[in-house]
């Protein structure tokens, strides 16, 4: 099986993005997104940059799956709330073929709608699957940490975020997956609660940074993005590739 775990930077690096999307859409049986816009309305972009329905236009690439959104906010882009209708999360693409037995979602930070006028203050959730592959039951979750606007470090309210999403796991049994942008610094007590009966694959098959060259912040800020699994996955191969189709670098892991 194969899951590729991608911050999509809202669309803004529309056609790279697309074009990856659609180079491994035939041999990738989950996509995860984080950054994700939807909108029942025509406008096409926000904040002049990112696409403002780039859910549904990921989902005309991916035929042969289908797309599951997890809201988290309304009329709110990057930095202000918008006068338009769109809706801001993060989603799941899985091919139809697999047969999935549950799709939800909940609140790690804060609730849904939940934002003020600081974009810190951006409720977070957790999407996740549980599906069943070639006779072996996997969970795979995703999500995007909580920003502060400041930096990846420890925190009261990413403490409570990990100790969510670790409770959650725990609780799970057999093979899990949890990938995403997590917003957090490779040596925070926030990321080893993750890190518990868990396989840090950026860690483990040390990749040097999971930012890609469009990141316009300091350069030692390197890490966002993890992939960790239980210790009854097999990770046949795990790579993080060079490509400029956002801010961030797409995380790919084949396993069984």
């Amino acid at each position: 099986m194969r899951v590729i775990s991608l911050n999509i930077w809202g669309g803004r690096r529309y056609r790279s993005l697309i074009e990856f999307i659609s180079k491994y859409s035939k041999n990738t049986d989950v996509f995860c997104f984080q950054e994700v816009f939807s909108t029942g309305t025509k406008r096409r972009l926000i904040d002049k940059f990112y696409r403002a329905n780039i859910f549904k236009e990921i989902q005309k690439t991916l035929p042969e799956h289908k797309g599951y959104f997890a809201p988290i906010q309304k009329n709110f882009g990057f930095k202000s709330h918008t006068d338009f209708d769109i809706t801001w999360g993060i989603a799941l693409f899985i091919r139809k073929i697999i047969n999935v037995k549950e799709i939800k979602d909940f609140f790690i930070f804060g609730k849904r709608d939940g934002v003020k006028n600081d974009p810190a203050t951006l409720p977070r959730n957790l999407q996740y699957a549980r599906i069943s592959h070639h006779g072996k039951k996997y969970l795979i979750a995703h999500f995007h940490g909580l920003f502060n606007g400041k930096d990846k470090l420890d925190s009261p309210d990413r403490i409570r975020q990990s100790m969510k999403v670790k409770n959650f796991l725990d609780k799970e049994k057999g093979k899990k997956i949890l990938m995403g942008d997590l917003n957090l610094h490779p040596e925070t007590d926030s990321l080893h609660i993750l890190e518990k009966g868990m396989i840090n694959l950026i860690k483990e098959k040390r990749v040097k940074t999971t930012r890609s060259g469009l990141y316009p912040y300091s350069k030692q800020d390197k890490f966002a993005d993890y992939t960790l699994v239980s210790k009854d996955i097999l990770a046949r191969h795990f790579s993080v590739p060079k490509v400029r189709v956002s801010d961030h670098l797409p995380m790919i892991l084949e396993c069984e």
